[in-house]
């Protein structure tokens, strides 16, 4: 085993010993980079490989009686174990803190393996042996240990890692404000749920139109949510005067049942049965003011759109299997298609979905 040796007539850290310590511990305990995640990861630091690396002994000599802590050392997230074997032998090893002080805690152990502390004496004095360390670990073992044997008190590193600990709790708070912020103007208020957020929908921009209506929906049980999406189609269709076109009455009236809607519907997201829409002459052809949500788009204006063609993917919607993005999108798109009269419909879909 290699041997690191601590001079015992040569220099010790005279002028800063605490603070050299303290930059020790800090080393051997780093916090995770900051780096964002949209950037390519750093190259691996050789100096970082152990792979194949002989483990090293950290020697410290004194003239004098020491005494070897027991216990805990706290460095934060994690924590050194001093435990004795027997008079004259200790363990080291690291393992994470029951009460860890950082929001997002150290989970990864600078050492894995346990590693041996002697405290022998002799005729010149006391010598220290700590053995089977990771050699680029020995320069600051070396350090903290001069601290250890020399300098009785609290451990000059904690209080370092509380203020650096207090200082990313406050960051921490302060972007879980911010991003509640956002969530709320995303929203409408406060977030709804996982099930909600995870879903592919229109369930931000109805949020925004009638946050009440969202939650209203999500709380109901998917039977619901199916009949739910299935009158907001049939609303859809009627104010676009739509709901007596025949092929379009008998594909709602077989969602209604419950039946499988036609593959012009499923198929490349109901693009077949949109072209029928615009290419048959029965249909009518009215429109609707739609009006810019200023917050998206940072305008403020509105524009005619056809009213037949903003009511119909609420029918589409039908074809989706998960009853709650498609009661979701039936509600919103016709909510679009009743133009300026939507707060009408939506008093109308609040007491229908109650």
């Amino acid at each position: 085993m290699a041997h690191c040796v601590g001079r015992p007539g040569g220099r010790d850290w005279e002028q800063k010993p605490a603070k050299a310590a303290e930059w020790a511990m800090l080393s051997l305990v780093p916090r995770p980079s900051g780096r964002p995640a949209m950037l390519s990861p750093l190259p691996l630091d050789p100096y970082e490989d152990d792979a194949g690396l002989s483990r090293v002994a950290v020697v410290r000599h004194r003239p004098a009686p020491v005494e070897v802590p027991v216990g805990v050392l706290p460095a934060g997230d994690l924590e050194v174990r001093l435990e004795r074997v027997d008079g004259e032998t200790l363990r080291w090893s690291w393992a994470t803190a029951d009460e860890p002080i950082f929001p997002h805690p150290l989970a990864t152990l600078p050492d894995d393996e346990p590693s041996t502390v002697r405290l022998t004496s002799g005729p010149d004095g006391f010598t220290l042996r700590h053995e089977g360390v990771l050699g680029r670990h020995a320069f600051a073992l070396g350090l903290i240990w001069d601290q250890l044997l020399d300098t009785a008190g609290p451990y000059p590193w904690v209080e370092t890692l509380r203020r650096q600990a207090a200082e990313a709790t406050a960051q921490a708070e302060k972007t879980r404000r911010l991003r509640a912020e956002r969530e709320a103007e995303r929203w409408g208020g406060p977030p709804p749920s996982d099930r909600v957020r995870g879903l592919l929908s229109q369930a931000q921009s109805l949020a925004r139109m009638d946050r009440p209506i969202l939650d209203r929906i999500d709380a109901l049980p998917a039977a619901r949510q199916r009949e739910a999406a299935c009158w907001a189609a049939r609303r859809a269709m009627r104010v676009a005067g739509l709901e007596g076109i025949g092929w379009i009455a008998e594909v709602l009236a077989a969602a209604e049942a419950d039946h499988p809607l036609p593959p012009s519907f499923t198929e490349q997201g109901g693009a077949p049965a949109f072209h029928r829409l615009l290419s048959d002459p029965e249909v009518p052809h009215t429109t609707v003011p739609l009006r810019i949500d200023s917050k998206t788009f940072g305008i403020h204006s509105v524009t005619e759109m056809l009213q037949q063609a903003a009511a119909f993917p609420a029918l589409l919607a039908l074809a989706n299997d998960d009853p709650l993005a498609a009661a979701i999108d039936a509600v919103y798109n016709a909510a679009i298609a009743h133009g300026d009269d939507r707060d009408r419909f939506f008093t109308d879909a609040h007491t229908a979905l109650r």
